[in-house]
């Protein structure tokens, strides 16, 4: 079953064309994760390629450069990906450079027991 862009029920947008675009293309991707009061407790930031979009298990991103091998699930929503400008990414946490990304997404999780 197929869910319609937006739900009733509280979850975040999910547009299916946007999702079949997805798919294929190579993503960078910064997670930010704050405790209760808002204050960071640690960022995390990687890239690979969309491998899987669907509004119930949410995107499938297979991870390149030091974490090549690993699989990252990301919510089930197509709102926080943007095309990205052509040019030369640097993570910061792992100092790899990325080429010309698809598109960009950024995250922040507060994490209710932190």
């Amino acid at each position: 079953m197929q869910y319609p862009p937006s739900f009733d029920d509280g979850r975040p947008p999910f547009d299916h064309a946007v999702a079949r675009q997805l798919v294929g293309k190579r993503v960078l991707i910064g997670m930010t994760f704050l405790d209760r009061q808002g204050e960071i407790k640690r960022q995390d930031q990687f890239f690979g390629v969309m491998v899987r979009a669907d509004a119930r298990h949410g995107i499938a991103v297979s991870l390149e450069g030091q974490r090549t091998g690993e699989t990252k699930w990301l919510p089930p929503t197509t709102a926080p990906f943007l095309s990205a400008p052509q040019g030369e990414y640097k993570l910061r946490s792992t100092g790899e450079v990325v080429v010309n990304p698809d598109y960009t997404a950024r995250w922040t999780v507060t994490q209710p027991d932190a």
